[in-house]
């Protein structure tokens, strides 16, 4: 991993997608477009994020992070949120509740969502950020102390 990563950073990256897209898609656009994946889901907007973090020089792995959760998400599944300006569409406009609980319910997404818990739990152990100190250090820092097993 990079030494001159800021982590902070790179969580904030990973989590960029879900950040904006959500309050706008489900919230502020609920009557029109009703989808919490749409526009920092595309390739098109990653694609120029990216190029925005390099040109400012910032590590790979801040690029990586913005890939990592399109990855997560399964975006190939989804074209027409993948693929947007090219398809026109930003996704599952008026998609009832019920599907909407059914789609969050189901196998794929609790054991997705599960996995990344799990690895999320066995790095803050791995570097030992379940302990407050450490964990205070990292939020302080944004670099990792040596691990501790």
């Amino acid at each position: 991993m990079d030494k001159k990563a800021d982590l902070r950073f790179v969580v904030f990256l990973t989590l960029l997608a879900d950040i904006i897209d959500k309050p706008f898609g489900l919230v502020i656009f609920s009557e029109t477009i009703n989808n919490g994946r749409v526009w920092f889901h595309s390739l098109a907007v990653n694609l120029a994020l990216s190029a925005v973090l390099l040109l400012w020089r910032k590590p790979l792995v801040c690029v990586l992070a913005l890939w990592f959760h399109q990855l997560c998400d399964g975006m190939w599944m989804r074209p027409w949120v993948a693929l947007w300006p090219l398809t026109g569409a930003l996704g599952y406009r008026d998609l009832p509740l019920d599907q909407w609980v059914y789609n969050l319910l189901s196998p794929y997404n609790v054991i997705t969502e599960l996995a990344g818990l799990a690895l999320l739990v066995v790095f803050g152990w791995y570097y030992g950020l379940l302990r407050w100190e450490r964990f205070k250090s990292f939020l302080a820092t944004g670099k990792l102390e040596k691990r501790l097993v």
